[in-house]
């Protein structure tokens, strides 16, 4: 039987469950920081560092190129204009001003000027310098009225552009830098702040639930998403609170109701014990007495074992009260509800035995009217029939044999089945035995690929080939105002076709005798109820 243990012994493998869980929450925590790190960087830093180096290098190609391109054609474009009238009044001392203005940049490594016969009109030379080394070298026509007068031919360094170049890069960088780890910075403090924070709180809330204390408390968060997580989870805390104490009620109440139920049946069984003595003392029901002293038999096992359970239960949620009151482990309550459910699932098994054994009963005394489904071995069937029949050809010169190759479990309506081979049986007495001295009726079960196959075969009479097309139909019968009405192998028909899936063939020559072949699948037809009704309904009609 089961066993109901206290909290005590479990309580190293809850402290242990804490210890895993407070682990496993740590990790989460820090995973999510990570992603959440992680996204930050992705979103925020990768773009800026893209947009950064795109920017820093589009800026130091137009310091350096684009910026040094523009001031030196602007400084060929003034010589060319310059030296138009000193070229024209080969007055050299004219355009002198203008190379001394212009050689002032630093970045102008030297100047020259020729007339039209290519001799050196004017040059500038910076000192110290290759004019070779990281410069361009620009070259304009001077011309005046459509003439050429000469040429002028500029040289312009990158260094100065260059270095530059570098300083606005280094801080554009350093900018891009502070306003990255500000960015970073600010993101990392608003998601601990509003996000890792209050899940942490909401985390050890739930895992206060999870452990088994419902009277965790669950913090007020801000009015956002979080705090209408946080309401949801007081919400489910309350819910299971009230489920938890409604669950012990209503577990208090079952217990008290399988005790109830239990001495009810103890006192059913006492009554069938009574009225098996009774049914023991008249001739004409003696089987039916014997099949009552087996059913009470067979009572006892599924009612003491409810009993025994329901008294285990009992005591268990008698235990259970005292625990919850000194406060419940959830490893005791996961034992408790673990026995409580294999308990009620024993005595519900044990009652539904009881309730079968019963319906049994019924079913052999009013000629199987109930159409319960469940599954059932065939013998068992077979054997209930042989024990009802002995009743009726007790005193009867006929005999009943029972030929089985195989069991067969069945998943159906053994009540209506039963009631087809009774009909069947009684068919065979009424019309196959009349008036006979003896006669033998065998009963055969054998393998079919789709199923089983019962034969009910008599020696008696037979049936006339005429009749054999209309054995089935309603109200045909040889002993109409002689003790029949028709209706029989109607029903059987019905229920075999209908209810329980199968077919029904029949097969006779008089004076040899008569076999109804039964072919129908182990389990049957998921709307076989529905059929059954419908053949109770049209038995009213045609009664």
């Amino acid at each position: 039987m089961m066993q109901m243990t206290s909290g005590e012994p479990d309580e190293p493998q809850v402290d242990l469950r804490y210890k895993k869980n407070k682990i496993g929450r740590t990790r989460s925590n820090r995973s999510l920081q990570k992603v959440l790190l992680v996204v930050v960087l992705l979103s925020i830093a990768f773009p800026a560092l893209i947009s950064g180096s795109i920017l820093i290098r589009e800026n130091y190609n137009r310091t350096i190129t684009y910026d040094s391109r523009i001031k030196a054609d602007n400084y060929i474009d003034i010589l060319q204009a310059g030296m138009t009238l000193p070229l024209w009044n080969i007055s050299p001392g004219l355009g002198r001003e203008l190379i001394n203005v212009i050689s002032i940049d630093k970045s102008v490594l030297s100047i020259l000027v020729t007339t039209n016969s290519e001799a050196i009109f004017l040059s500038y030379q910076k000192q110290d310098v290759d004019v070779l080394e990281d410069a361009f070298s620009i070259s304009r026509k001077i011309a005046y009225e459509g003439d050429i007068l000469g040429e002028v031919s500029l040289v312009y360094s990158l260094k100065e552009a260059r270095n530059r170049a570098k300083t606005e890069s280094r801080l554009i960088l350093t900018n891009l830098t502070v306003q990255l780890v500000f960015s970073v910075a600010l993101m990392g403090y608003c998601l601990r702040k509003w996000v890792i924070g209050p899940l942490s709180q909401l985390e050890r809330s739930a895992a206060g639930i999870a452990d088994g204390d419902l009277e965790t408390q669950i913090p007020e968060l801000n009015s956002d998403e979080f705090g209408s997580l946080s309401n949801q989870l007081e919400r489910m805390r309350g819910g299971l609170s009230r489920a938890f104490h409604e669950l012990e009620k209503r577990v208090r109440e079952r217990t008290a109701e399988l005790v109830d139920v239990n001495e009810e049946l103890q006192g059913t069984l006492d009554k069938l014990r009574h009225a098996q003595g009774e049914l023991v003392q008249q001739e004409k029901l003696a089987a039916l007495g014997s099949l009552v002293a087996g059913i009470a038999h067979e009572l006892n096992t599924p009612i003491g074992n409810g009993l025994t359970v329901a008294s285990s239960l009992a005591k268990g949620t008698q235990e259970i009260i005292s625990v919850i009151d000194s406060g419940i482990t959830r490893s005791t309550l996961d034992h408790y509800l673990k026995d409580m459910y294999e308990g009620s699932n024993l005595v519900c098994m044990s009652l539904e035995k009881a309730s079968e054994l019963v319906s049994s009963f019924k079913q052999v005394a009013v000629d199987r009217t109930s159409a319960q489904r469940r599954r059932f071995l065939l013998s068992s069937l077979l054997n209930e029939i042989r024990v009802t029949m002995a009743t009726l050809i007790k005193h009867m010169p006929y005999t009943l044999e029972i030929s089985e190759q195989q069991d067969f479990m069945l998943d159906g309506y053994p009540g209506p089945l039963g009631q087809v081979i009774t009909n069947l049986l009684n068919n065979a007495l009424l019309h196959g035995f009349d008036e006979r001295e003896d006669g033998k009726i065998t009963i055969s079960t054998s393998p079919i690929p789709e199923g089983v196959q019962i034969e009910v075969e008599d020696n008696g009479h037979g049936i006339e080939s005429a009749d054999l097309s209309h054995i089935f139909d309603p109200f045909f019968t040889t002993k109409l105002g002689d003790g029949g009405n028709g209706l029989g192998l109607h029903i059987v028909h019905n229920i075999v076709t209908i209810a329980l899936g199968g077919t029904i063939d029949v097969h006779s020559e008089v004076n040899s005798g008569t076999k109804f072949v039964v072919k129908m699948p182990l389990v049957a037809p998921k709307d076989g109820e529905d059929g059954l009704a419908q053949i109770a309904s049209s038995e009213k009609k045609t009664s």
